[in-house]
């Protein structure tokens, strides 16, 4: 970070619809920390530019309760907050165009947590979780643009859903012996929210609040299952077999969008595992 300043410095160049350029490029020079942004006194006990000193306190809380030999309940809500953290952001207000770093950035992320398990005997188990959670900050922190190929484009830093934000999760997972060859099944179910994407506009800017509720992905079905079979060959050695299956219902699970307001299949979702199975074994010893 405290390298940053030693960069080298940036280039903007804009391009009209012929493909000339609209003037001389924009020199953006790399500036550590501002006089009016705030510091913290953890580094240098007074608040001076480039004092940054990321910080966070999480707090977490669990209850379980067995209600029955079958049944055991589990609550856990965590809140966890940082700030302090390093961001940064293109000036252009003042005399020169600038890239700053400042320490005030912030995120946030809660979560309640219900889990319940089901044991049908010592192998067997069937495993339910819901999560509630939300994660929000700032989007221009510094790992993502500091390296050896900084990003390409600097937009404007903003406060929002964080990309990996999932308001709604259930997991659904667990192992059953079955009595037909001795054969065992291991089910798993995920049901989730889509991440949010932003929309961004022909200058490849933000369009509207970046990562919101309003821009997600559809939400995400996957029902998968596997079944193994143990083969003994000798006291010592065995052979385990197992044929696995992806996306059993087929759903649609969306990779990518496009987001770009000019596109004319704006807003349109595409890219999919379609369903799938795998034939594997291994060498038990």
């Amino acid at each position: 970070i405290y390298t940053f300043n030693h960069y080298p410095v940036r280039l903007v160049t804009d391009y009209g619809p012929d493909g000339a350029p609209l003037g001389p490029p924009a020199v953006y020079l790399n500036t550590i920390g501002s006089a009016t942004g705030p510091h913290s006194f953890f580094i240098h006990g007074q608040q001076i530019a480039g004092a940054f000193s990321p910080r966070g306190a999480t707090m977490n809380l669990q209850a379980e309760h067995r209600f029955s030999r079958l049944l055991r309940v589990r609550g856990v809500y965590t809140d966890s907050q940082s700030v302090g953290l390093v961001v940064f952001e293109a000036d252009t207000l003042g005399s020169t165009n600038e890239i700053v770093l400042n320490g005030n950035g912030k995120s946030r992320y809660q979560q309640l947590e219900i889990t319940g398990r089901v044991s049908l005997s010592k192998d067997q188990q069937l495993i339910v979780s819901y999560t509630h959670s939300r994660a929000r900050g700032n989007l221009n922190t510094y790992d993502s643009f500091l390296g050896n190929f900084p990003t390409a484009l600097v937009r404007n830093d903003v406060y929002s859903n964080l990309p990996a934000d999932v308001p709604n999760r259930l997991l659904v997972w667990g192992q059953v012996n079955s009595p037909v060859w001795g054969i065992q099944a291991l089910p798993a179910v995920e049901f989730r929210s889509g991440f949010p994407y932003a929309a961004l506009d022909q200058g490849q800017g933000y369009a509207g609040i970046p990562y919101s509720d309003a821009t997600r992905f559809p939400s995400f079905f996957s029902a998968d299952a596997r079944l193994v079979k143990l083969v003994r060959v000798s006291a010592k050695y065995g052979l385990r077999f197992s044929v696995t299956g992806f996306n059993l219902t087929n759903h649609f699970n969306a990779l990518a969008v496009h987001a770009n307001e000019a596109d004319p299949q704006y807003g349109v979702f595409f890219g999919n595992y379609h369903r799938r199975y795998r034939l594997d074994f291994d060498v038990v010893f």
